[in-house]
């Protein structure tokens, strides 16, 4: 049996008891109890304390403290056919990571009722997601043994990403078995099913990283026993990068989805998406919210197209732009396609998932009448930075600055996408000596190779343009003649 109350008042506790004691209650966002909240599953008592993902209306994984103190993660599951599915599979990927010498959370309880299914965890304490800022080689020799126990051993995880593998001492704890699948005969993975699931991993790594990741592949081949060649270097380049196209459209689309990472709502009044941990602090309800922070705010840029200001909301500093619409005429040009914010919105994530440097995304919003679409938002992080064409006529770039330049350029480049107003003005450099590229409206992928090289060179062109000292345009030139066409 499940109960749940929450530590709020007595009143509204037993209303939880007598009206929404299931699972789904828990996993609905409509009637989820407050943070923290006890919940009990058959005899055991806990007190959630935190979401660590949430799947709407489908599955929720929440961080709790059971009755003796104890750390545990705790995932509810939903009794519609798609989350019960997610449970069973679940099951079977703990059962399949037993033969192989591979750590993973241990398994407490399992729950299976008809309001839903529960199973509950060991909390990994000390952890973090897996990532190369640091002990490359250590970490690369880590993530290579685990890949080669787990595919000599007839499993893989088919939905791997970097979430799913924490960094504990000097191991990594294999997490979210649902996705875990085995070879139908119970011997080591095929070559193709390997080299697929390989590439899904080094996929999840920033395009500067994929330098890193080269060293593992020719260790993979020999951990497997298989010739490594300039060819197979090169086949699997190219497997690497059709499944690093799929995984960048999957991670766009989240973006105009409900899911862990994304709040979405669209209706007749309004389009919003926003970072789901933003928008539950934000506390905005609607459109005249925001349009009420303008009032106050630091004024960055008041133009006819855009107005820009800075102002403080769910606890952090953040930028607001503002798309205006000048008249009727502007507004009949603009109501039937995308927004300008939306653009922002896409574009900004677009860049966070390829590893260059932005400020951080956090909402877009659009005021609508039915389909028509009206003002439009767009809330980003503030940092406090410096142009470059403000910082670059007092001195000369660094080294460091230069070779950021150079990166940012080049990983446009590669990705074929075009940022449309290359202008020092929108390349910010900030305390910490990071530059981060921004005004990402009108910023495009491009399909075409022809025409993403047109955009490449008009992007340099923009560039070169800002600079009215003849030794600095010089230097930027030169910087920019030597890199590729196409890395």
């Amino acid at each position: 049996m499940l109960t749940y109350g929450s530590r709020l008042n007595c009143g509204q506790i037993n209303y939880m008891l007598n009206n929404m004691s299931d699972i789904n209650a828990i996993i609905s966002t409509d009637s989820r109890p407050q943070l923290p909240f006890d919940l009990q599953l058959e005899q055991n008592n806990y007190q959630c304390v935190q979401i660590l993902r949430d799947l709407p209306e489908r599955r929720l994984a929440m961080k709790a403290i059971d009755s003796h103190g104890k750390n545990v993660v705790i995932k509810l599951f939903a009794n519609q056919a798609k989350a019960q599915k997610d449970f069973e599979r679940e099951l079977q990927g703990v059962d399949a990571v037993k033969p192989v010498t591979v750590k993973t959370p241990k398994l407490l309880l399992s729950v299976s009722e008809p309001y839903g299914s529960a199973l509950v965890y060991d909390y990994i304490e000390n952890s973090q997601a897996f990532h190369l800022d640091s002990a490359v080689t250590e970490r690369l020799a880590l993530l290579s043994k685990l890949m080669l126990t787990l595919h000599l051993g007839g499993i893989y995880q088919d939905d791997i990403h970097l979430d799913n593998l924490l960094l504990s001492g000097d191991e990594i704890v294999l997490i979210d078995l649902g996705s875990v699948k085995q070879s139908g005969d119970g011997k080591a993975l095929d070559k193709d099913t390997s080299l697929t699931n390989l590439a899904r991993l080094f996929a999840q790594f920033s395009l500067q990283q994929r330098s890193h990741l080269m060293p593992l592949l020719k260790a993979y081949y020999e951990g497997r026993g298989w010739h490594y060649s300039a060819d197979e270097q090169q086949q699997f380049s190219q497997l690497l990068d059709k499944t690093w196209q799929q995984r960048k459209t999957q991670f766009l689309k989240k973006c105009f989805r409900p899911c862990t990472m994304t709040y979405y709502q669209k209706n007749i009044h309004w389009q919003v998406a926003a970072k789901r941990d933003f928008w539950q602090q934000s506390q905005l309800q609607s459109v005249r919210d925001i349009e009420a922070l303008f009032a106050g705010a630091q004024v960055l840029k008041a133009g006819n197209t855009a107005t820009v200001v800075r102002t403080k909301l769910a606890g952090r500093e953040v930028v607001i732009k503002r798309y205006n619409i000048k008249n009727l005429g502007h507004a009949i040009s603009r109501c039937w396609r995308p927004s300008r914010a939306a653009a922002s919105w896409c574009n900004a994530n677009l860049l966070v998932f390829s590893g260059i440097p932005t400020t951080e995304p956090l909402a877009f919003i659009e005021k609508r009448m039915g389909p028509l679409r009206q003002t439009a938002y767009f809330i980003s992080e503030y940092h406090e930075a410096e142009e470059l064409l403000d910082v670059y006529q007092q001195r000369m770039p660094t080294e460091s600055e230069v070779s950021q330049i150079q990166t940012i350029f080049s990983d446009l480049n590669t990705m074929q996408v075009g940022h449309g107003d290359m202008k020092a003005q929108n390349l910010l450099l900030d305390k910490q000596g990071k530059i981060r590229l921004i005004d990402l409206d009108a910023m495009r992928e491009y399909g075409n190779k022809k025409q993403a090289i047109m955009a490449h060179l008009q992007d340099k062109k923009r560039f070169l343009k800002n600079w009215k000292n003849p030794e600095l345009e010089a230097f930027f030139r030169v910087m920019l003649q030597g890199q590729n066409t196409r890395l």
